[in-house]
């Protein structure tokens, strides 16, 4: 490595001191898109938790024949998988952790001889597979989705791709990937079965009673069932949505703030040697005027 004069390490120390005050930026603007998002997430979580609590429970409670999306096939011959990931990277192993879950599950799939399908939301998830996934068909993919407000129009088109493709038998399967928040500094990958619904469990101790029976007063069994199987899948999807966003800003407020501490610790390391440098060469000039005086004495 060549030796870096006083003005290299100089430039270089600034270089460090514009990296620190952005990335400062950028951990506080996560921190308060962290708050909007949370609280989105948070209000979302109480109905989207009992409506997948009542349709578990409804699901063992009726005839499986009583709509298509509650028939189990035990031949299983494709799966389609629903990624969500982010549009953004600078949020460290964000994406990159839940698209390694994502390969680990399509290589299972794939090993068991099943076809499999993505539904991808978020940028980073297109882009990836767009370039390692070539044996693998992208369904949907949308991308630009977290903006201000998150993009609805994902959530139709993807609920929909998925529930017309499960009744018309192209996929047996459907599984819903996505980043959840478990504190304002973690999360993890959050794996459910979206399709079909009688595979959704719900915890013994959650049912007060298992045996119960459930009667339906409602005028069409068969419209209630669709309304309610339309707002499950939309709201479960937004909410996994919801969630991802959340998790999104807490990973990039901590990527940033390590970031922050790495620049200030680069910096205190490039201001000792700095320093040295300094003293260096203060010390040679010193040496020079001394050599100098001790000259011009001798040819006196």
């Amino acid at each position: 490595m060549a030796k870096l004069n006083l003005k290299d390490i100089k430039r270089k120390i600034q270089g460090l001191k514009n990296t620190k005050r952005i990335t400062n930026a950028m951990k506080l603007i996560a921190a308060a898109k962290l708050k909007s998002a949370y609280e989105a997430a948070e209000l979302a979580r109480p109905y989207s938790e009992r409506l997948y609590e009542v349709i578990g429970r409804f699901s063992q409670h009726i005839d499986p024949m009583i709509h298509p999306l509650f028939e189990v096939r035990l031949d299983l011959k494709a799966v389609d998988i629903i990624l969500v990931t982010a549009d953004r990277g600078l949020c460290g192993a964000f994406n990159s952790s839940i698209i390694k879950y994502a390969e680990r599950k399509i290589e299972e799939f794939s090993n068991k001889g099943l076809k499999v399908y993505l539904h991808l939301i978020g940028r980073k998830g297109v882009q990836y597979f767009e370039r390692h996934g070539k044996d693998i068909e992208i369904v949907n993919k949308f991308d630009h989705v977290f903006r201000k407000t998150i993009d609805f129009t994902a959530v139709k088109t993807v609920g929909e791709s998925v529930k017309e493709r499960f009744l018309k038998g192209k996929t047996d399967r459907v599984i819903l990937l996505h980043n959840q928040l478990k504190t304002k500094t973690s999360y993890f990958v959050q794996e459910k079965v979206f399709l079909p619904l009688n595979e959704i469990l719900v915890e013994d101790n959650v049912i007060e009673n298992p045996q119960a029976v459930y009667e339906l007063e409602v005028k069409n069994i068969e419209s209630f069932i669709e309304n309610l199987l339309h707002r499950y899948l939309n709201f479960q999807l937004y909410r996994a949505m919801l969630e991802s966003n959340a998790a999104e800003q807490a990973a990039r407020m901590m990527a940033m703030e390590n970031a922050t501490k790495n620049a200030e610790d680069a910096i205190k390391k490039w201001t000792h040697l700095y320093n040295v440098a300094r003293q260096e060469s203060i010390t040679n000039e010193l040496i020079d005027i001394v050599n100098a005086v001790e000259a011009l004495k001798q040819s006196g």
